[in-house]
């Protein structure tokens, strides 16, 4: 899929959440810290938002990251060089949905962090997992304030309503897949 084609997806899906809930522009600009007019932006597909400002909106409705996203069950291939990324960090935290449940209480991704990376993330909701898999490179994830160094086939496992950043400190690239399981 596009750059174009998932932003006006994303603003299709936005739409549709805000209107089901029955929430104007303003009441989801309170409910999710994101501004009327960036939330207008990306309703109308013109604005593709960062995974920060997409996790916000998800947390504040209630609903997976990749509810935006998701297409319906079926059999897939997504090959590596055909995905598009969403971006963060200046585009040096790249993040690829590579599996989402058809309920949305599973989401799978794979993380690409460029060197220099560090990507805070707002806490989730209470009672979502997140399990992190390093396959390449070293990672650093900073929870609260201690630090966990993992190298390729180490996995982390924690509560994702803490804060939690996700940091490339070294020279080359680091690559995870990363499961959110939300209750």
């Amino acid at each position: 899929m596009e750059k174009r084609e998932i932003s006006v997806l994303i603003g299709e899906r936005l739409r549709m959440f805000r209107v089901d809930r029955g929430l104007s522009l303003e009441t989801l600009a309170s409910v999710t810290g994101v501004s009327k007019p960036m939330l207008g932006q990306i309703e109308r597909g013109v604005s593709n938002p960062t995974v920060a400002t997409l996790w916000k909106i998800a947390s504040g409705l209630g609903v997976p990251f990749t509810a935006f996203i998701a297409e319906g069950p079926q059999v897939t291939v997504a090959r590596a060089d055909e995905m598009t990324p969403l971006f963060d960090d200046g585009e040096r935290y790249q993040v690829f949905n590579t599996y989402t449940s058809t309920n949305g209480n599973v989401e799978v991704y794979r993380l690409r962090l460029l060197p220099g990376c560090r990507r805070f993330s707002e806490p989730h909701s209470r009672g979502v997992i997140e399990s992190l898999t390093v396959s390449v490179g070293t990672l650093k994830i900073v929870l609260s304030d201690t630090v966990h160094t993992l190298f390729p086939g180490d996995a982390l496992s924690f509560p994702g309503d803490m804060e939690h950043e996700y940091v490339n400190d070294h020279d080359e690239a680091a690559e995870a897949h990363l499961v959110i399981i939300y209750a």
